[in-house]
């Protein structure tokens, strides 16, 4: 087998078996966005907040939360996000400095949402905004585990009850008053903390986080 293909196949086998190490031997990047809508076609992201959760812990010293400088702020958003035009001139960062600062952080990491069709999507197609380098990781979505948890117990949950407020009430987190994409962020860390600490007696490895609702990803961009 040639060198290039043999080291190729030593990194995916690499990979593959550190999946089966328990979940808080991974690096985690906990991600929300703020958007103008639900269609990443149609609408844009007005900001994106983060955290890392490393050991098991979230590290409360890597939250971070960013406007972005192209942001159309309507009268609905300002209602729902409280960002106005004058938060996106003073404080919005260019697209192509944002994405290229969120791919580094990202690089070896696993991606945690909660609503992986919206999140991904719009983080796909804020991704093809720029000419950006691919980037591959593997995603876990909070929500996902959590209607899936829910479905092998038999339980029946009531409309509105997967969303992210009606998930962490179950483990008995509080609810915060703020929802901006920083403070989804960390509610999000939380939950997924919580929902390990629950897992069937034993810690799970990241394999078995991503079979309960995950997968992987590959971003890039239209232009090459």
């Amino acid at each position: 087998m040639p060198t290039r293909l043999l080291n190729a196949f030593e990194r995916w086998r690499s990979h593959r078996d550190s999946k089966s190490l328990p979940w808080y031997e991974h690096s985690y990047f906990v991600l929300d966005m703020e958007t103008t809508g639900l269609d990443p076609k149609n609408h844009q992201v007005i900001s994106l907040g983060w955290v890392l959760v490393e050991q098991g812990s979230i590290q409360l010293d890597t939250a971070q939360h960013l406007l972005l400088d192209s942001a159309q702020i309507d009268d609905v958003s300002v209602g729902i996000h409280m960002i106005t035009d004058r938060d996106v001139l003073e404080q919005g960062r260019r697209h192509a400095s944002v994405l290229r600062y969120l791919r580094q952080i990202m690089k070896d990491k696993v991606l945690v949402v909660h609503y992986s069709p919206l999140e991904l999507g719009f983080l796909k197609s804020l991704w093809q905004t720029q000419p950006m380098p691919a980037l591959a990781f593997d995603w876990i979505d909070t929500m996902q585990i959590e209607v899936q948890r829910r479905a092998r117990a038999q339980e029946v949950i009531a409309e509105g009850g997967f969303r992210l407020p009606a998930c962490r009430e179950r483990y008995g987190l509080p609810d915060y008053q703020g929802h901006d994409a920083l403070t989804d962020a960390m509610a999000t860390a939380e939950l997924l903390l919580a929902q390990t600490a629950h897992y069937n007696h034993h810690d799970p490895s990241l394999q078995e986080l991503i079979k309960l609702g995950g997968g992987r990803m590959r971003l890039s961009s239209t232009e090459r």
